[in-house]
């Protein structure tokens, strides 16, 4: 999955990097000037007049196109980048549709509080305005959310996942003369060997009498099954740690039971007959039931299963798996008395994976603080987006009557109700990604992260609205809105 080798370091990446910021502050900063270059003498005695240039219908989407088309010259045409920022723009749109969802509920509701009442009302006057605040701020805190549970809960979560007793060593290619002396070399020792496998490795050919070749093209989710040869096995029952989802089991003469997951990606069915080609002769069996292999068990699991008998005119070699943490005196003792058995040293390779997820987790902090950071700017920006027009909002309110305590209420209810509408579309979000991640790639059971549904929404929640008394106090400090008033 990793590259052998890291690409060497280089220029390349300063250059990207400096060119990139530079070309998208001139986007961003472009249009202004103009604007301000264009704007006529009149524009000081009449507020109306205002040069009519590079609007914004087509200037955001050139600024897009060239965003794109930077993205496109540095990672190339892949189906990754086009993914992404499909995935980019779909979530912030059903972002921002909870968010406003979750307005249009609160707006039907009662509210007895002014400043509560006259804040909900202000983000449902200008939808476009806080659909994208919404949209900017819950896929902000989404993504703050999926990293802090991602760097803990489900990490911690895959490597609880083996019990404490799984077996770590593997022995293979062990004959039938030496499996009652290997049993007793290991009980000798105080260890106990698990189940002892035949294994009969052989290549499946055909389905149904036909090819497999031409069923399963190269490509598919199963054909990494006829490329390389497949350890069969028998036995009278089958294992306690395979459950039957479909079909009846253990097989009888003739009969095969077949792991669910190959047989989806092999489009195998019950009642279909499979062929394999051994190193004496070809042979085939009915699929008469299919079985849900726990492969995370670190047992040795089969994908194909036969009754006794049935791989006797095949080679057979065979396996057993053991629990052992001691020192490494019985693993050179059993080299020495077995020189030709295989062993594999699963624990080391469970250790090297522990090692490769604590640099994932040291990554997830750095990308934690980074979103933190990012989240931050953002929140600053849109603060000062709307600054003027609060202003103006603030001066009509305080002609009418309303006291500075109302104007400063309402703004911390604006900010507030903003941050729990947009962390409760944030806790949504994430807790549907938790649970594609859980299900689908880590293949866990999936539980609700009670935590996200109370914490993220209060936290956006206190956090918007300080930011919301800070813009207050500046907006009301002193007569400065006396002075805007009067201006």
């Amino acid at each position: 999955v990793l590259p052998s080798k890291l690409p060497p370091a280089g220029l390349w990446p300063w250059v990207w990097s400096m060119g990139a910021l530079v070309i998208i502050s001139l986007l961003v900063g472009l249009r202004p000037y103009r604007q301000l270059s264009a704007t006529l003498p009149l524009r000081v005695l009449r507020q109306d007049v205002v040069a009519n240039v590079w609007p914004l219908r087509y200037f955001l989407p050139v600024i897009i196109l060239v965003v794109v088309g930077l993205l496109v010259a540095l990672v190339g045409n892949s189906s990754l980048l086009w993914a992404l920022l499909g995935g980019i723009v779909v979530l912030s749109l059903l972002l921002g549709g909870i968010g406003w969802l979750s307005l249009l509920v609160l707006r039907r509701l009662t509210v007895s509080h002014l400043g509560l009442r006259l804040a909900i009302n202000r983000l449902l006057r200008q939808p476009w305005v806080t659909l994208s605040q919404l949209a900017a701020f819950s896929m902000s805190f989404m993504l703050l959310s999926l990293l802090l549970v991602l760097r803990g809960d489900l990490l911690s979560q895959w490597q609880q996942q083996l019990p404490p007793d799984s077996p770590n060593y593997f022995l293979l290619n062990i004959t039938r003369e030496q499996v009652p002396q290997v049993t007793d070399f290991l009980r000798q020792h105080k260890v106990e060997p698990d189940t002892f496998y035949p294994i009969v490795r052989v290549r499946l050919t055909k389905i149904n009498q036909q090819d497999a070749t031409d069923l399963v093209h190269p490509g598919d989710a199963g054909r990494e099954a006829l490329d390389r040869e497949l350890n069969l096995t028998w036995m009278q029952g089958l294992p306690s740690h395979n459950q039957v989802i479909s079909g009846e089991g253990p097989p009888k003469a003739g009969e095969v039971s077949i792991d669910q997951g190959i047989a989806e990606r092999l489009n195998i069915k019950l009642g279909d007959t499979v062929t394999f080609s051994g190193d004496t002769q070809d042979f085939s069996a009915k699929v008469t039931s299919l079985r849900k292999v726990d492969w995370d068990s670190l047992r040795p699991n089969f994908y194909f299963i036969f009754p006794p008998g049935a791989l006797d005119a095949q080679p057979q070699s065979w396996l057993t798996s053991f629990h052992y943490q001691e020192n490494g005196q019985l693993l050179v003792e059993l080299n020495r008395q077995f020189p030709t058995l295989s062993l594999l040293d699963i624990g080391s390779i469970l250790r090297q994976i522990g090692d490769v997820l604590q640099q994932v987790s040291r990554a997830l902090e750095v990308m934690v603080i980074l979103v933190i950071l990012c989240g931050g700017l953002l929140l600053l920006a849109q603060i000062q987006v709307g600054m003027r027009q609060r202003r103006q909002e603030l001066v009509v309110y305080r002609t009418l009557g309303a006291s500075k305590k109302l104007l400063r209420s309402t703004l911390w209810c604006e900010f507030a109700v903003l941050g729990l509408v947009a962390g409760i579309a944030a806790a949504v979000g994430a807790e549907a990604a938790l649970w594609l991640l859980q299900r689908k790639v880590f293949d866990f059971p999936w539980q609700p992260n009670m935590v996200l549904w109370w914490s993220v929404p209060l936290l956006s929640a206190v956090l918007l609205s300080l930011c919301g008394g800070w813009l207050g106090i500046r907006l009301l400090r002193g007569k400065a809105l006396f002075r805007s008033y009067q201006g």
